[in-house]
């Protein structure tokens, strides 16, 4: 046995539904952000208080001596007081000026004279205060946030009554002479909300407290006043930042400004460099001997190439880290730290004050509350930058003549990118990425130097699935990107294929309409799109992902459909299409085709001039259509989604366009018989469209349909039968199979004289098929679109002739009248009344009511729709297959994958009991088997008769096959692992056979109804499921004819026949339906048995093609299936050999170095070997004989058994055979003649007499039996323990 090359051959077997469509629930992203589009408050003035009167000592506190005294980085006691203040004042309005946004035109205020957004008051009394808060709100608006910042400068909250402690702050009076009061609720009114109130003073945080009581106060007489003024949000819309909690006081370090909360505020890097200069100065550390070298830092901190530029980028990136961290508890980051960028500014500098002022025992507030982050392992990653710039920066003091700075000097952002990197590679693909870096990427997008790395590791998290994608979007990354692509300076050309793959990513789960809308108003961002989508230097998964990008963008937004539509998108749509007519690369283009065809039928849906356009380009034909029979299922759907829409636009009526709709149409129903379910769930949907544009024509249709049956039921009733159904009515016995016979003959045949070539009425005849289609999904949907024209049905009107029926005027339906077809179990054939004469009148009773009909009629589905809306979820889980990972290796190719492991675990297993048991029978021959290893009595709900038996090819279990379940059973512990309903209950199951038995073993059944059943992991209770269900062809067997499987493993098709002249091949790895295979038998000679010449099993390359089939008349005949249809019979075997033609019972092929030669067994008991190479002409050979069919000398024969033999099962490896028949027995030959023993039923004497065998197999590779008998008795046999001394 050359085991070894049967290994390699089995490496190569096609594994057949194990695609994602076969795998996946067909179901739409469940993380689609869909809503969400942050209502963005524009923060545009700013009223700007301090309370700094020298020489006057604030209310209930004295100053210590010496104390702080600086405040905006100036000394007021050595300057004026006049020029301090107005220095203090142009240093405020000008930090202030910073934070707020600029206008983009010129402002018509004057900041000098005070009248601009940005109003400083300083040592003012309440008038003033009020009137620069209305000033500056009539200026910015009613809906602008505006910034409120106070000063007191020792101030503190009023202390004389505990009921208004904290509710009133300190200002002074016109004559700047004394403080007074003034009330929080006051200014609140004044100032209306939003706003951000910043509180630089003493007991800070007590105000917080007493503004939201007062706020909810507010609300409180709002609510029960019953006014009709807008709720007031001062609690929910005002956010508040603090220097200190309602306890504490400000720091008085004379070392420190008076001002440190406002420094960290609004200077944040002068205020970390300071204070790092006097946290070496305590901790004894000399980095920078002298504080007057932090202001001559060179560089500006708008420039990153220059060393202030440096400090400010490190800073800006560990602040914004910062934020982030408290971003999964926290549910406003984005309101915070990413819509509006003054308060982003403010609340970041918040996280530094945090730090700085908790190392003087003051604790800043903020409302809404942030955590403290002054203790996070991250402020050493800015410490340790800051030494480095530092240092660089006492050398260059010491040393002026050092070169000048380029580059950058600390090693934070690469630090940061090698930490992000490895978490990346380190987690699996299903595990989710450590996300602390993100800001940082964010940052270093930026920076030229590492753009391209950067890009590279967002790409490939962004890759790890929707989680991603909102981390991504939250951090707020997303407008950098953008503007990457709008960039002028085409910075993105390096790596415009990770571009690709981020937005792809990014609209894969943002479905927000201001994501799409902020990428197509540029220009440069739909040429991009258009750019990729047809460059030829571009792989083809970068293509479908640029066209993935423009779908989304086109869907269900007309106003980007005339967008895209401007740019020629149908044409680049068309080209992208045509460059996939390579057959070679049509399995790697078919993400591409997909994406290609859902992009076009989002541009036509609901858009009449992208439907004519596509009508112009004449992609229907060219394309669309001809995507219907692509080998990949998912674009055949795909091509029938499109077609759908296409259907469903509304159009004005021309008879042009009527006629694409019905060359549609026509398409559609050649789809119905597609072997997969995704492709005739989306064709019942795109009829539904059809049907809805043709309501009436379909009304007219059913009518038609419905008085054709009821005149094939008069006829059926006056014994005038037809031969359709008179030929199949011995296995119609009762009334389930005979409806189902009428059904088949009436509303499935395209034969009936009154309306044959009718359009509409064969349309009518599908859906109704679709009804009983064998997938339960289809058939619901069916149900639907059915339901939705039977109940529109006409009630009252008279017979008109048949040619009426299908004119063109509106009143032909109503005038028609509706026949009601009901099932009636009595006499077990469908019966047809009119509305006139109700099925229950009695013989002298009077006629129906007016409503009787609508009492009789069955409830519908759509009972109050008006529209007909039936859909599938099949678009949006196409879309949803780009928020999975496609960077990264599919998991069962992943070599650190868990499924990858437990395939290469199983797969180990199964060749290491396959080369076991090979070893086994080299060593001890092939003995007799009659030793029972299990046996027990097939227990079914309905008590039915097994029909099939095999064992499982890797695991230690057998499969039996009933009428309607199949039980799996472990030989080895007896337990049964699954006993499920394999088949549809409708009928009877009548063969089955496992589908890549040598890699994930999948169970296919076939019924009487010719419907094929395939079940994935059926030997588990959890796992099992429906792979697949379709009709193998449209006749329906006999109860009493067999039905006959066969599985190619190479060529993954499954061969299907019976009571029929031919052999229907279905391809279960495409899911579409061969040519058959013309038998050239009659029709009462049905075909017996079957098999296959398959490498895997037989090494023997060159006779894959080969199909070898057995007929009841005792021919057998060899088919080439390479060879035209009608000459694919090359060589006849057994029509005048035998003396007594009896019927084929199987049909083997000898294996190893006998593959010439035939084993053939018949129900006379006889066995006949034939020798391929004993013709005239060799099958291997060519020439024009062999299309002639050869006639064979007389075989080599043996008697097995006496007469009858019912069944005959042979070994794949081992040239041994096992006989059935009605003698009570089984026996074991080899394929030489050789008899090697008898198995006896329930031997000795109290031995029970039992039936003949149904069915036997053997083992795969092992040197096992198992057997099915008439008792319901299944037994294992195996290896005698005796060794035998035969061979």
């Amino acid at each position: 046995m050359d085991s070894v090359y049967d290994d390699e051959g089995e490496r190569k077997i096609r594994i057949v539904f194990n695609d994602p469509i076969h795998k996946e629930e067909i179901i739409g992203n469940k993380s689609i952000i869909s809503q969400g589009d942050e209502t963005k408050i524009r923060t545009s003035g700013a009223v700007i208080i301090t309370i700094s009167v020298i020489g006057i000592n604030p209310p209930e506190k004295k100053k210590l001596e010496p104390c702080a005294v600086k405040e905006t980085w100036v000394d007021p006691t050595q300057l004026d007081w006049n020029k301090a203040k107005d220095k203090i004042k142009e240093n405020l309005r000008r930090q202030f000026s910073t934070i707020l946004p600029q206008p983009k035109k010129p402002s018509r205020y004057n900041d000098r004279n005070n009248s601009g957004p940005i109003r400083v008051e300083m040592d003012c009394s309440p008038t003033k205060v009020y009137s620069a808060c209305d000033q500056v709100r009539k200026n910015v608006g009613k809906g602008s946030r505006i910034i409120f910042y106070y000063n007191g400068h020792g101030a503190m909250p009023c202390n004389h009554a505990s009921s208004e402690n904290g509710k009133n702050i300190w200002v002074v009076n016109a004559s700047i002479k004394h403080y007074i009061v003034m009330p929080l609720a006051t200014l609140m009114d004044r100032l209306e909300s939003p706003a951000i109130y910043i509180w630089d003073c003493d007991h800070a945080g007590l105000i917080v407290e007493r503004f939201n009581e007062i706020a909810r106060e507010k609300k409180d007489i709002w609510k029960r006043s019953g006014a009709d003024t807008p709720e007031p949000r001062f609690e929910e819309d005002c956010l508040h930042l603090a220097a200190c909690s309602s306890h504490q006081t400000l720091p008085q370090n004379p070392e420190l400004p008076a001002d440190l909360y406002t420094s960290c505020l609004t200077t944040t890097v002068r205020t970390a460099l300071h204070f790092w200069f006097h946290q070496q100065k305590i901790n004894n550390i000399r980095i920078l001997d002298c504080i007057e070298y932090l202001d001559k830092i060179p560089g500006m901190f708008a420039q990153r190439n220059t060393m202030a530029g440096e400090l400010d980028w490190v800073l800006t990136a560990v602040l914004d880290t910062l934020a982030w961290q408290i971003e999964p508890s926290y549910p406003r980051f984005k309101d915070l730290f990413r819509n509006c960028k003054p308060v982003s500014l403010l609340f970041r500098g918040h996280i530094l004050a945090d730090r700085v002022m908790r190392k003087y025992n003051t604790a800043p507030v903020s409302h809404p509350h942030l955590p403290s982050l002054a203790g996070h392992p991250l402020w050493r990653s800015w410490d340790l930058a800051l030494d480095s710039i530092m240092s660089e920066l006492s050398f260059r003091m010491v040393r002026p003549a050092r070169p000048s700075f380029h580059g950058q000097i600390s090693t934070f952002f690469f630090d940061q990118l090698t930490e992000f990197k490895v978490n990346l590679i380190q987690s699996g693909s299903d595990q989710p990425v450590d996300s602390r870096q993100l800001p940082v990427l964010l940052q270093m997008l930026m920076s030229a130097q590492y753009r391209e790395e950067t890009l590279e590791l967002v790409g490939k998290f962004l890759d790890r699935g929707p989680y991603a994608v909102q981390k991504f979007i939250d951090v707020g990354i997303l407008p950098y990107i953008k503007q990457l692509i709008t960039s002028p300076s085409r910075d993105y050309t390096p790596y415009k294929y990770i571009m690709v793959l981020i937005w792809a990513k990014i609209l894969a789960t943002d479905r927000r309409p201001s994501t799409a809308n902020n990428v197509l108003q540029y220009a440069d961002c739909r040429g991009f799109f258009v750019n990729m989508l047809n460059d030829p230097e571009m792989r083809l998964q970068t293509r479908a992902m640029a066209c993935f990008c423009l779908s989304i963008l086109a869907k269900n937004s007309q106003k980007n459909q005339e967008i895209l539509l401007g740019e020629n998108i149908i044409k680049e749509l068309d080209d992208c299409l045509m460059d996939m007519s390579n057959p070679d690369t049509i399995k790697k283009s078919s993400k591409l085709q997909n994406c290609a065809v859902l992009c076009l039928a989002y541009l036509w849906d609901r858009n009449e001039k992208a439907l004519w356009a596509a009508v112009r380009a004449n992609t229907i034909d060219n394309h669309v259509i001809r995507l219907l029979e692509h080998p990949n299922p998912e674009t055949r759907t795909c091509a029938v989604y499109a077609l759908g829409t296409f259907l469903n636009t509304r159009r004005k009526e021309s008879e042009h366009g009527e006629t694409i709709e019905h060359k549609i149409a026509n398409a559609l129903l050649k789809a119905c018989g597609d072997g997969s379910i995704v492709v005739r769930k989306e064709v019942v949907v795109a009829l539904s469209r059809y049907v809805q544009q043709y309501e009436q024509r379909f009304i007219s249709a059913a009518c038609t349909v419905a008085e054709d049956f009821a005149a094939r039921q008069i006829r059926t009733s006056t014994g005038e039968e037809d031969d359709s159904i008179a030929a199949t009515s011995p296995g119609s016995d009762s009334i389930r199979s005979r409806k189902n016979l009428i059904l088949k003959n009436t509303l499935l045949s395209p034969q009936s004289r009154l309306t044959a070539g009718n359009k509409f009425v064969e349309a009518w005849r599908c859906l109704k098929g679709l009804e009983h289609d064998p997938a339960a999904g289809v058939r619901e949907l069916a149900v639907v679109v059915v339901a939705f024209i039977e109940r529109r049905l006409p009630r009252s009107a008279t017979r008109k002739s048949s040619e009426t029926v299908f004119g063109t005027s509106e009143s032909s339906p109503e005038s028609r009248q509706s026949p009601v077809i009901q099932f009636s179990p009595q006499t077990s054939h469908m019966v047809c009344h009119y509305p006139q004469y109700s099925s229950k009148r009695t013989m002298f009773g009077k006629g129906p009511k007016s409503d009787e009909y609508e009492e009789e009629r069955p409830p519908t589905v759509l009972e109050e729709n008006t529209n007909l809306l039936v859909s599938t979820e099949f678009p949006d889980w196409c879309e949803a297959s780009f928020a999975k990972p496609l960077l990264a290796r599919d998991q069962e190719s992943d070599p650190n994958s868990d499924i990858f492991l437990e395939n290469q675990i199983r797969d180990r297993k199964h060749m290491d009991r396959k080369k076991k048991a090979r070893a086994e029978l080299e060593k001890r021959g092939f003995e007799t088997i009659d030793t029972q290893i299990y046996a027990a009595r097939h227990k079914t709900p309905k008590n039915s008769r097994p029909i099939k038996v095999n064992f499982h090819p890797v695991l230690s279990c057998i499969y039996v096959i009933d009428d309607a379940y199949c039980s799996v059973i472990n030989y080895e512990s007896r337990e049964t692992l699954h006993h499920f309903e394999c088949c549809n209950m409708r009928s009877y199951t009548r063969d089955s056979i496992l589908i890549n038995p040598h890699k994930r073993a999948f169970l296919a059944t076939v019924n009487l109804e010719s419907e094929v059943f395939v079940w994935r992991n059926f030997e588990d209770p959890e796992t099992s499921s429906l792979a697949t269900t379709f009709k193998a062809f449209n006749e329906t067997i006999s109860k009493k004819m067999p039905v006959i499987m066969n599985y190619s493993e190479l060529s993954s098709n499954l061969l299907i026949s019976g009571q029929m002249k031919r052999i229907v091949s279905w391809d279960l790895l495409r899911e579409t339906r061969f040519p058959d295979i013309q038998t050239q038998a009659d029709g009462m000679t049905p075909l017996t048995a079957m098999t296959t010449f398959d490498r895997s099993l037989h090494s023997y390359e060159q006779q894959e093609h080969l199909l070898l089939a057995g007929f009841r008349d005792g021919m057998c005949k060899l088919f080439d299936l390479r060879l035209p249809p009608l000459s694919q019979i090359v060589q006849k075997f057994g029509d005048a050999m035998m003396d007594k033609p009896s019927a084929v019972v199987n049909v083997h092929i000898k294996p190893k170095n006998d593959n010439k030669i035939i084993c053939t067994s018949h129900n006379s008991g006889e066995m006949c070997f034939w020798d391929l190479r004993k013709s005239k002409v060799d099958v291997g050979l060519g020439g024009r004989d062999r299309y002639q069919p050869l006639t064979h000398e007389a075989p080599k024969t043996l008697s097995v058994v006496s007469n009858n033999l019912k069944t005959v099962a042979f070994h794949n490896f081992a040239p041994v055979m096992a006989c059935g028949s009605h003698d009570q027995g089984i026996r074991i030959w080899n394929t030489w003649g050789d008899k090697l023993n008898d198995i006896k039923f329930h031997e000795g004497f109290m031995g029970q007499k039992v039936n003949s065998s149904i069915s036997l197999a053997f083992h795969p590779f092992e040197y096992k039996l198992v057997a099915a008998t008439f008792d319901n008795f299944v037994t294992v046999y195996g290896k005698s323990s005796q060794p035998s001394n035969r061979y």
